[in-house]
């Protein structure tokens, strides 16, 4: 396996992961992450990501629909996981939440975020607290503790599911124990450009297939939302909460390696996956329903993940939620016109 670069703090009941330097406040009144107004006391919190299951039996999920920036990526055993990032909204209830994967190492630097999860595995744990934002005191903070039975607890079980599937995160808290630790400060990302108007670039599609071995997600654009609303096959794919379908202003499929490591995840033996998101490759921007091929970069700096087209000028977003789709390299998704 490669030698991870940018890597958070493992806790062993749980995590709350700080990297990078303290930002500036963040002027002019926008989010970073979704190009929209937002007002100054939500601009000056940590960005704040929290990992949520994705198997059929926690499906609907409770707060996804509230996440400004939602990651998919496979686990092991061809399901995935969802890293979804908050600063919009500070949510109560959101999972059930589960354990990190080595993607997680990554996504805190490339957002310059917080981390909220239930723990990792022995050999997830092991290079997490080889890394150097571990090590330095800047960024460690300690474990989060019990995950109920305390009164402000980031994480909490609940008693209508069984255990692992109890378990849920509040924002709020979280924001609370950064505060308290001196963590709570703006995230320096901002690395996305937005633009409100429909792109003269791009081939017009209607839907995008995403085969992950655990259920084919299907975006479908809504002409008249002009957005994509998300499905597990035909099947609308729900918030619980509210009960309305997922939904997103831009759909981003990122094309990396994925390297199977050494590293068991499960009593199954499964392998965890190492997916490099480091360097660049490719990526396809879909949004206002077309299609804008282009390339995803990441230099060595934190805070930053760029879609560019091939000429390397930046692929403007449309203001709103973006959805990540991460694939293997040779992943058969399939735009539907």
């Amino acid at each position: 396996m490669s030698k991870q670069r940018l890597n958070p703090l493992v806790l062993m009941c749980g995590i709350v992961a700080l990297i990078g330097a303290s930002a500036p406040a963040r002027a002019g009144g926008v989010n970073p992450f979704t190009g929209l107004p937002l007002d100054d006391a939500a601009l000056q919190r940590r960005a704040l990501l929290i990992k949520v299951a994705n198997t059929a039996n926690v499906r609907p999920q409770t707060g996804l629909s509230l996440a400004d920036v939602v990651v998919e990526h496979l686990s092991e055993g061809n399901i995935t996981r969802f890293t979804a990032l908050y600063l919009t909204h500070a949510p109560e209830k959101v999972g059930s939440v589960r354990s990190c994967r080595l993607i997680d190492l990554e996504l805190p630097q490339i957002f310059d975020a917080g981390l909220v999860c239930s723990g990792a595995s022995p050999g997830v744990q092991r290079l997490m607290r080889q890394s150097p934002a571990y090590l330095d005191d800047r960024t460690m903070v300690a474990d989060l503790g019990r995950y109920s039975g305390c009164k402000g607890c980031p994480m909490y079980r609940t008693n209508d599911a069984g255990v692992p599937h109890n378990l849920f995160a509040s924002a709020v808290n979280a924001w609370a124990v950064l505060e308290q630790r001196g963590k709570n400060h703006p995230s320096a990302f901002s690395a996305w450009r937005f633009e409100a108007g429909a792109p003269a670039a791009g081939i017009p599609v209607k839907s995008v297939n995403v085969p992950y071995g655990s259920g084919t997600v299907t975006w479908a654009y809504d002409a008249a939302d002009r957005l994509w609303k998300r499905f597990y096959g035909r099947t609308p794919h729900t918030e619980r909460i509210t009960r309305r379908q997922l939904a997103a202003a831009n759909v981003i499929v990122v094309y990396a390696h994925h390297a199977v490591t050494g590293i068991v995840e499960d009593v199954g033996g499964a392998r965890s996956i190492e997916i490099q998101l480091w360097g660049q490759g490719l990526a396809r921007v879909f949004r206002d329903g077309k299609m804008i091929d282009g390339n995803w970069r990441r230099p060595a700096q934190p805070g930053v993940l760029e879609f560019v087209d091939f000429a390397g000028n930046p692929i403007a977003l449309k203001p709103g939620v973006t959805w990540i789709q991460l694939v293997p390299l040779d992943f058969p998704v399939k735009a539907q016109q």
